[in-house]
């Protein structure tokens, strides 16, 4: 039987023709069950029991461990997504199972939802919406974008889409980032000058390890800064960032990643926070176009 496994949650329901086409192909495809991001030991379950020879990935933890286990049948893994972190590559090459991902597809959907975000904290545009909602009529003075300072960390695809987009506010652009790219509206920093300059902070890094812990957060970064995190959730130290925006010390956070999602810890009780459910890839036109090239993937290294 060739089975493939699609383990993101919304998998063709934005575009339902990606699974009629995979159908008239010859495949069985199984839909993640759960309707959120799978644990490993799920994925383990669902890959014994179908035993697919593609998976059309999310962000669940393809471990070495599930590699492995998979070893037998499985040969393509086709990340829906930018990021492949959560698949051990080296593995998989020792396995012989073929790695993709969709890259470059989801740089404006990121982008637009990072300046949202911004311009939604810079304004207080959600708790004034709340406010309104329960009666309450009270205006808070806002803030331009234009004439701040912004700082990138990672400065890859997305990270430039960003910066390009608030460089049209009239606002200043630094970025962080191992290599330094030239364009004219932006200007390479050290980490610590970017922290210790910016009155915002966005996060684009493809990484792995905490960027903002408890000496960024609590000392170097500038005071009254606005934070913003759509890149993964385990680069910003969450009760550190509690404490912050509790303290001032950090004025907003806008965050669309977490450490554990689903989220539902103590930042949704703030008001100085605007948190969304993970959507950066969640622009219509974005999320097709992102799972026709993951199937495109799929069947090219399928030979199909």
């Amino acid at each position: 039987m060739n089975n493939i496994l699609a383990t993101t949650s919304s998998f063709g329901k934005g575009s339902p023709q990606i699974l009629k086409d995979l159908q008239e192909k010859g495949f069985n495809v199984v839909v993640n069950p759960y309707g959120r991001k799978l644990t490993e030991e799920e994925l383990k379950e669902l890959l014994n029991q179908h035993r697919p020879i593609g998976v059309l990935a999310g962000t669940e933890p393809v471990t070495d461990s599930v590699l492995k286990d998979a070893r037998e049948y499985l040969k393509v893994i086709s990340r829906v997504g930018v990021g492949w972190d959560n698949v051990d590559k080296q593995t998989a090459g020792n396995l012989g199972i073929q790695v993709f991902r969709t890259a470059g597809v989801l740089n404006k959907a990121v982008a637009e939802l990072t300046l949202g975000m911004i311009l939604s904290a810079l304004r207080a545009i959600p708790l004034q919406d709340r406010q309104i909602r329960d009666g309450v009529w009270q205006k808070r003075m806002g803030r331009l974008l234009q004439g701040k300072v912004v700082g990138v960390i990672g400065f890859g695809s997305i990270g430039q889409c960003v910066g390009k987009l608030i460089s049209a506010f009239d606002a200043t652009v630094l970025y962080y980032d191992p290599v330094s790219i030239a364009v004219a509206w932006a200007r390479p920093v050290s980490i610590h000058n970017l922290l210790a300059q910016s009155d915002i902070v966005t996060i684009h890094a493809d990484a792995q390890n905490q960027i903002l812990g408890e000496t960024e957060l609590l000392s170097l970064c500038k005071p009254g800064v606005i934070i913003v995190n759509t890149s993964r959730g385990g680069l910003v130290d969450e009760k550190v960032l509690y404490q912050a925006l509790v303290s001032e010390r950090v004025a907003f956070a806008c965050l669309d990643v977490f450490d554990q999602e689903p989220y539902s810890g103590h930042l949704s009780q703030l008001e100085n926070v605007i948190m969304t459910p993970h959507i950066g890839s969640y622009a219509q036109e974005a999320r097709i176009r992102m799972e026709e090239m993951a199937v495109e993937n799929l069947l090219k290294a399928l030979g199909r």
